[in-house]
């Protein structure tokens, strides 16, 4: 859910006969549903007497007076304007982003490119992680380059923290887990100079619970994930708060616990329709499948995708909607539908490479040879096998991933492959892409 400028909520708190009528509507709708803007709104929407008050207006713009805060709104707002215009080809092309260098170029140098690169970074990652990461490194550049007290309030901290927290996210899902880490750090570094850190520092802890579920460091991360969800509460951001609840599910769907896990994501389910956000809807939806389907009830784990995949398919990411896609591939697969299994296992495979997601696109080649070997047709897993390891080398995964791929090839070459030497591979691969530098032991030679 895109988020309403503080600009404009600064304008639609003190006047709002300013604001169209069709966009005063938008807002009052978007408000409706999202903690965080409801409290920036409640925030600007004080009393008169309030205004004229030091204490209240000082902390954050920097004095007491209704002017000076329409005047920072209005600077925002034509900072933002502008860099709208200079960061256009830029956005479109993240390639020629990544080869120039803005910190340098005095006209790059404000808060509204910093906010609007952030804002494109967290737009994209988790669809395209690596673009993400130029924005977020192009923000961070640029953040780094401002005076500190550009703004009222040590107002550039906070800027500076979102851009370091963007970049934390990227590498998450890079695998950069060291580097995510040192990111998150940074930013916690930046929100503690804020008068009122408090969101900041929640989004921090939710990152870096994020960041420890991908190293499977799960106890850490469940107990980062509740301080994270104790804290949105505390400060009203509903939507957060339900990120933060999510993260603790499927950390509770990780240790195989899927009873409590499904409790939890019923939990979210219920708090999507009660919003009418198909997002959240859909969301539920793949995570109560996966649940259904490890359960052994195939029929839910049906229902629960299909519902899942009629929503992304309106919106969503694109990521959501090629792992709900391989949901219903794997309950093909479970229910013996081999051949239906495999054609969509494929279409599955190209959409993980075409968006860069090689580890995953494995996993479901890993599908496929399970489907392949109920059928007796060893020989096409040592194709499939052979055209994975050409992709991982041209990646550049010179890791044990080759030797375990290695290892399907020969095995299925020599006619001794089987489905528990199958999923000792596809365990190697879930772990190997949290830790790069496992070594793989291929499994003993009677495994069934």
């Amino acid at each position: 859910m895109a988020h309403i400028p503080e600009s404009e909520l600064a304008i639609f708190a003190f006047s709002p006969d300013a604001v169209a009528a069709e966009r005063r509507a938008e807002i009052e709708a978007h408000l409706g549903g999202c903690g965080s803007c409801r409290t920036t709104a409640d925030f600007f929407a004080v009393t008169e007497d309030d205004l004229m008050d030091v204490d209240v207006w000082e902390p954050t713009a920097g004095s007491a007076t209704r002017d000076a805060l329409f005047e920072y709104a209005a600077r925002i707002a034509n900072e933002d304007a502008e860099a709208d215009a200079l960061l256009a080809p830029l956005l479109a092309n993240p390639g020629k982003a990544a080869w120039t260098n803005l910190a340098a170029q005095r006209r790059f140098l404000s808060g509204g490119v910093v906010r609007r690169l952030n804002g494109a970074a967290h737009e994209i990652y988790a669809d395209r992680p690596l673009d993400a990461l130029t924005f977020a490194d192009a923000a961070i550049s640029v953040a780094e380059a401002l005076a500190d007290d550009l703004y009222p309030a040590n107002a550039i901290y906070e800027i500076r923290g979102t851009a370091w927290k963007e970049r934390a996210n990227a590498l998450m899902l890079l695998g950069d887990f060291a580097e995510a880490h040192a990111s998150v750090t940074r930013a916690e570094r930046a929100y503690q100079r804020l008068p009122f850190p408090g969101l900041g520092l929640a989004c921090v802890e939710l990152v870096r619970a994020a960041v420890l579920y991908q190293q499977q460091r799960l106890e850490e991360a469940a107990v980062t994930a509740k301080r994270a969800e104790i804290a949105f509460a505390h400060l009203g951001e509903d939507q957060r708060r339900m990120d933060a609840v999510f993260l603790r599910a499927s950390i509770r769907f990780e240790t195989h616990d899927f009873g409590e896990a499904i409790e939890i994501f019923h939990e979210l389910l219920h708090y999507g329709e009660s919003i009418k956000d198909d997002v959240w809807i859909a969301r539920a939806s793949y995570a109560i499948g996966n649940c259904e389907l490890e359960r052994g009830n195939l029929d839910e784990a049906t229902r629960a995708y299909q519902r899942a995949l009629v929503l992304l398919r309106a919106r969503g990411p694109a990521t959501d909607r090629v792992c709900t896609d391989w949901g219903i591939a794997r309950v093909f697969l479970r229910t013996g539908k081999y051949h239906e299994a495999i054609r969509a296992l494929g279409k599955v495979v190209a959409k993980f490479e075409a968006l860069g997601m090689i580890t995953d696109a494995a996993l479901a080649d890993l599908d496929r040879a399970d489907a392949l070997l109920a059928l007796g047709q060893a020989t096409h897993i040592v194709d499939l096998a052979t055209r994975r390891f050409r992709v991982f080398t041209e990646a550049g995964m010179l890791t044990g991933a080759l030797t375990a791929i290695a290892y399907i090839k020969e095995a299925a070459a020599a006619g001794e492959l089987t489905p528990a030497a199958v999923q000792a591979v596809r365990t190697f691969l879930r772990r190997a892409r949290r830790q790069p530098d496992l070594v793989f032991e291929p499994p003993p030679a009677n495994l069934p």
